[in-house]
């Protein structure tokens, strides 16, 4: 038989009698079929070694692209720097730019000159959507496709979700050239999880060109962000941009007390959970506190004290959350600025939904429908709506460009640095000489003032002003 090679399944294949030309030494006989097959990331590769070896392709290649971008925006220089930054890699590798640069118009320059179909992942569908948008309005609605759900239409130019990417990859992989990875950290390393079975995808995509965008890069963590999509190669941060490409801003760190009632309930709870945790001796075992916690947790699997005191330590989360200083001092906040809309980043559902009550604001979560969420986030883009109160779902990857006042109450990671940028990163989108003002209001004497000096160490290099006013 006639060598050939093809991609099928998420598998590189190389079928029919190869002696004359010897098969790379990466592929993997299977006594099954008689092909010689490998992984479909490894499909270029395949590609490269049939050319030069006169062996045919017989599948078919990717989609063409056939129209050209439609955009009125002209893109700044940073951004026509990271494309081209991003070709000279022979097309793979991550983009790190600030949230509220324009990652998008990036992923939309790279598509257009790589003229050939492309795959957009998204972690969620609300992502998605906006994704489609942005490709429907920027080559034709015509050439834009969508597979999850039960949404399976596969065009030249498809969006899908991290969950539903295998599926689309190893049946339809072959048709793009391009992967475009929206907030590519989600890939990072990890023990086990989602994460891990989301490497799959990528393992089995044959595509040759992969651009991922972040403004929170995983570094340390990213050794198969470094296999599957390519290194970082280009980056700007907060700091850089401030002033020219995104709007200036201050931060300000305003602490409260607990009631006494607060009080009594919060350093009870405490001493449950510390006296559990010194009885271990976490400390002497590792200095790392994330190494502490896990094993701290680890303890909670076997351990009826260890739930106990875990229990304890939720509590103590949850008067910290709901401390009716941080009310107060969020009505004081809002007053000191009149005229400006504000997001209210809370550390709980339970948090947010006393926010929202107490402030007779809309609340954007994880349960809202998509449609609710574009319905409010309209409605402040119009004016109608001068505050929303949020979880975790405004952190990532919503436009909110008329925003610039953010309060913190809480968060949802115990001090993670990458979620306090991304909060940032929603008031930063510039315009005109308006100043992002982002007010962090911290229970003092408590563990939040830790988790509050972590996640502030993402802002090391930005000089502060004195005042935080937005003035």
């Amino acid at each position: 038989m006639t060598p050939g090679i093809l991609y099928r399944d998420g598998l590189a294949i190389l079928k029919g009698d190869a002696s004359k030309h010897p098969a790379p030494a990466w592929l993997v006989h299977d006594p099954r079929t008689g092909w010689f097959v490998a992984p479909g990331h490894r499909f270029p590769e395949l590609r490269a070694w049939a050319e030069d070896a006169g062996v045919p392709e017989l599948s078919a290649g990717p989609d063409t692209l056939d129209g050209p971008l439609s955009d009125p925006r002209t893109p700044r220089p940073y951004q026509m720097e990271a494309v081209e930054r991003w070709q000279a890699t022979g097309g793979r590798g991550s983009v790190v730019l600030p949230t509220g640069a324009g990652k998008t118009l990036v992923a939309l320059l790279a598509v257009e000159r790589t003229g050939a179909g492309a795959c957009v992942i998204a972690p969620t569908r609300a992502l998605l959507g906006q994704w489609f948008g942005q490709l429907a309005d920027a080559f034709g609605s015509e050439r834009v496709g969508a597979f999850y759900g039960d949404e399976k239409e596969v065009r030249p130019l498809t969006v899908t979700t991290y969950h539903s990417a295998f599926r689309l990859l190893e049946r339809e992989g072959h048709r793009f050239d391009l992967l475009v990875l929206d907030e590519v950290h989600h890939l990072a390393d990890a023990a086990a999880g989602g994460d891990r079975l989301w490497h799959d995808a990528l393992r089995v995509a044959p595509a040759a060109r992969r651009l991922g965008l972040t403004a929170t890069y995983p570094d340390g963590a990213d050794a198969s962000l470094l296999e599957l999509v390519g290194p970082v190669v280009y980056r700007r941060r907060i700091g850089e941009m401030t002033d020219r490409e995104l709007a200036a801003f201050v931060t300000q760190r305003r602490f409260v007390s607990l009631t006494p009632e607060e009080e009594v309930r919060y350093r009870s709870c405490e001493a449950l959970y510390r006296g559990f945790r010194d009885a271990r001796h976490y400390e002497e075992r590792t200095a790392e506190s994330d190494e502490q916690w896990k094993l701290f947790m680890a303890e909670t699997r076997r351990s009826p004290e260890a739930r106990r005191a875990f229990r304890a330590f939720r509590e103590m989360e949850r008067i910290v959350a709901l401390s009716s200083e941080k009310l107060r001092r969020a009505a004081q906040i809002l007053r000191m600025h009149p005229a400006e809309q504000a997001l209210i980043f809370c550390a709980s559902r339970e948090a947010a939904q006393r926010v929202s009550r107490h402030f007779a604001i809309p609340i954007i979560e994880a349960g809202t429908p998509a449609s609710v969420r574009r319905e409010i986030l309209g409605d402040m883009a119009e004016g109608r709506v001068r505050a929303v109160a949020s979880v975790r779902v405004l952190d990532e990857g919503w436009d909110v460009p008329g925003v610039k006042l953010g309060i913190i109450l809480g968060d949802s990671t115990r001090g993670g640095r990458r979620q306090h940028l991304q909060r940032l990163g929603r008031l930063l989108r510039r315009q005109g000489d308006h100043v992002a003002t982002l007010h962090e209001v911290v229970v003092a004497d408590t563990f939040e003032f830790l988790s509050s000096q972590k996640r502030r160490g993402g802002l090391s290099t930005v000089r502060e002003p004195q005042l935080g006013l937005g003035f």
